[in-house]
């Protein structure tokens, strides 16, 4: 009886203390994943010689294309269906981000509203527009003096991203409408840019 209780506490012990190792290794893994992230933001301009988007061979799945718009589901989904809608640079200037849009450049948002609309309409024409989230990450710009806020877009040609029933965490965390430094909805774009407003008021 006594070595039965003796075993029964060993198990015990063994127990907490997997858990105790399993929870110091996720809290390891997560601090190595936001230390990786901040490292990895681009404090410095970054040129990129071979534009990833301006090749359409790149893409896997392309679920539109005409002479000016391509667009493409996304190979690390958001959600049900996640699209780039990506201007081809064929079309006129490579834009690297919407830092860069001047209100010559609302027809070829228009355009790229269009396509959303369309696909939208092709593919899940009962989803409530409530169900779907669109926009833009923003690219590095001044927030005041040398101040400047990283660049986190992962390809440096305009994208503009349409997730249908998105995932809530990424969301909030990764495309977030309440964090306007971070993201902001394309339909604020079009807005802006129609009215001349460049970088500094969005």
């Amino acid at each position: 009886m006594q070595n039965a209780r003796v075993s029964e506490t060993c198990q015990v012990d063994n127990k907490e203390r997997d858990a105790t190792s399993v929870s110091s290794k996720w809290n390891m893994d997560s601090l190595r994943n936001i230390l990786h992230y901040i490292w990895n933001l681009e404090w410095r301009e970054k040129i990129e010689h071979d534009c990833l988007f301006c090749d359409s061979t790149n893409f896997r799945e392309v679920v539109f294309e005409d002479d000016t718009i391509l667009a493409v589901e996304n190979h690390r989904k958001a959600g049900k269906s996640h699209w780039l809608i990506v201007p081809k640079a064929s079309a006129g200037r490579h834009i690297r981000d919407i830092e860069a849009l001047t209100s010559e450049d609302v027809p070829l948002l228009n355009k790229m509203d269009e396509v959303k609309k369309q696909l939208l309409r092709q593919h899940y024409p009962r989803v409530p527009p409530a169900a779907v989230h669109s926009g833009y990450h923003r690219g590095r710009r001044t927030l005041f003096g040398p101040v400047v806020w990283p660049d986190i877009i992962s390809v440096h040609h305009l994208h503009l991203h349409v997730i249908v029933q998105p995932d809530f965490w990424l969301r909030l965390f990764k495309y977030p409408s309440w964090l306007p430094l971070m993201w902001i909805s394309d339909q604020k774009v079009m807005a802006r840019t129609s009215r001349g407003r460049v970088t500094p008021g969005m």
